[in-house]
């Protein structure tokens, strides 16, 4: 059993925690700050497309000389549902008048802040969990005892980034003849129920703390 490296939590940490949130605050206050040059002007949905939940529109609208010009929202009205003769405030641009863009919705913004939010809360708790994991590794290296692991069941899981883990429950008998259960992770690495494995078990806190040893 190796222990596993302190740049992992960190690297995780650093990733949710610190790096997709500021993405996501960028990327909402980006989206909350129009070209500059723009007039704020009413103009009404003449056609649209709609591909999956992303929206695209032309509209109509008056410019300063009078005359009803029919230009694409460059910025879509997103996953809003839109009809012909619904009203959009977006802002004009005299250096291109056929393209205008639409004023952002607060709600958009919003969602962004909270899955910023979101991400730094998973974050926090898998890097506790990932040092929690470190931590017993490392009391189970100098304190462990060698024992021998029957896994009793498998739940097979491919995550989003294609690996496969097998979730293993598995028990073992210490030096006592006391019968102790545990949960090991195996990724990509095929595992059956029945099959055995060296374990390291220790007591600690008056609990009894134990790991396969897979590496």
């Amino acid at each position: 059993m190796k222990k596993m490296s302190i740049g992992i939590p960190i690297f995780v940490g650093f990733l949710l925690i610190l790096l997709l949130p500021a993405t996501l605050i960028f990327v909402a206050k980006d989206a909350m700050t129009p070209p500059d040059g723009g007039v704020l002007t009413d103009c009404v949905v003449t056609d649209y497309v709609k591909a999956g939940k992303h929206v695209s529109a032309n509209v109509d609208y008056v410019n300063s000389e009078g005359k009803t010009i029919n230009a694409s929202i460059s910025n879509g009205v997103g996953s809003r549902n839109t009809f012909v003769g619904a009203h959009y405030q977006c802002y004009v641009y005299e250096s291109n008048p056929f393209e205008v863009y639409r004023k952002p919705d607060k709600i958009g913004l919003i969602a962004l802040y909270v899955g910023a939010a979101a991400s730094a809360l998973v974050g926090l708790v898998v890097v506790i969990m990932l040092l929690k994991k470190r931590n017993v590794q490392g009391f189970l290296i100098k304190n462990g005892q060698h024992g021998q692991a029957t896994i009793t069941n498998v739940v097979v899981r491919e995550d989003s980034s294609g690996f496969t883990n097998y979730i293993c429950d598995y028990n073992f008998t210490d030096s006592r003849g006391q019968l102790h259960y545990g949960k090991h992770t195996f990724m990509n690495k095929r595992v059956s129920v029945g099959n055995y494995f060296p374990v390291l078990y220790a007591e600690k806190g008056g609990k009894m703390i134990s790991d396969i040893v897979d590496n």
